[in-house]
């Protein structure tokens, strides 16, 4: 089945010539941002060598380059005589469904397999030590984990934890049980509250290797920082999910205390809506399901959307 149409690539803002990325490379993350996207639909022909080479004012050899990358990573299959179409399998990956909060961090399917890269002492930075309330001399375990799906890489978690808290854990415990829980099973702390920011970052050399993606693909970072009922950081969690295998969901529920032109940031089962205050719904983290206020500190603060 060839392009549709109306079905068009489209043509992005061209190559960067000077950005010290190879051609190839770039046309290869065009073409694939468009496959994962849904704009080049499972079974749809690709325009043909000789169009992408107008299209990109590039050699025949530099398109060959770029198709045989996304052929050897399974978004497409080749036929001779025929041309390029993005490959049917497609269709068959279904993405998970994750909402981003604490319990995506906690839940481990059973289709879910974690693996631990590192763990390990660390000298905590300037940052780091004003977080966790330490002197800069002190150490901090750093442990560094790849959660996969269907044997595929879904995030990259990294934590920072205190000294005695880690001295508490075990390599084995790590790849088998949540790290929050660990810490309260293990440590004898009782986690109330968290804040949580997220922010889309590109992926470095360290991350394109255990995610298995294109260096400076588009990733989305969660920072969580995990707090005790007596406000003290006990783990301080960097998640990178794969952009193409996460999908953000949540409930907004209209407020109409402040004329309706606001929303409230409901996470369904996961967490009771709480009092609105300065445009953030302060929201309590729970761990049984079950919907409980949160006190004046133990909240979890949710920007709302305006209309």
């Amino acid at each position: 089945m060839g392009m549709r149409e109306g079905q068009e690539l489209s043509a992005g803002q061209g190559l960067r010539t000077r950005s010290g990325i190879p051609f190839y490379y770039q046309i290869m993350r065009d073409l694939k941002e468009q496959i994962i996207a849904g704009k080049l639909a499972p079974g749809h022909q690709l325009p043909s060598e000789a169009e992408l080479t107008k299209r990109f004012a590039v050699s025949r050899v530099v398109v060959r380059q770029a198709l045989q990358i996304l052929d050897d990573q399974g978004l497409i299959r080749r036929v001779k005589g025929k041309g390029s179409f993005v490959s049917e399998k497609l269709a068959d990956d279904a993405t998970p469904h994750i909402s981003g909060s604490l319990e995506d961090l906690i839940h481990i399917g059973p289709d879910t397999r974690i693996r631990v890269v590192e763990f390990r002492l660390v000298k905590p930075t300037p940052d780091l030590a004003e977080t966790f309330a330490v002197d800069e001399d002190s150490d901090l375990f750093y442990v560094q984990r790849v959660r996969l799906v269907g044997d595929r890489p879904l995030a990259v978690l990294t934590n920072h934890i205190p000294y005695e808290v880690g001295a508490c854990l075990s390599l084995s415990e790590l790849e088998h049980e949540p790290l929050i829980l660990l810490i309260e099973k293990r440590a004898g702390l009782q986690i109330d509250w968290a804040s949580q920011v997220f922010e889309a970052v590109a992926a470095d050399d360290e991350m394109a290797r255990l995610l298995e993606v294109d260096l400076l693909t588009p990733l989305l970072k969660l920072t969580l920082t995990v707090y005790t009922s007596d406000a003290r950081v006990v783990d301080l969690a960097e998640v990178y999910y794969r952009s193409d295998r996460y999908k953000h969901r949540g409930f907004l529920a209209r407020s109409r205390e402040r004329g309706g032109t606001f929303w409230d940031a409901l996470t369904g089962e996961a967490a009771a809506r709480g009092a609105v205050r300065d445009g953030t719904a302060r929201v309590s983290v729970v761990s049984d399901g079950a919907p409980r206020q949160a006190g004046e500190d133990g909240v979890l603060e949710v920007n709302l959307y305006d209309t």
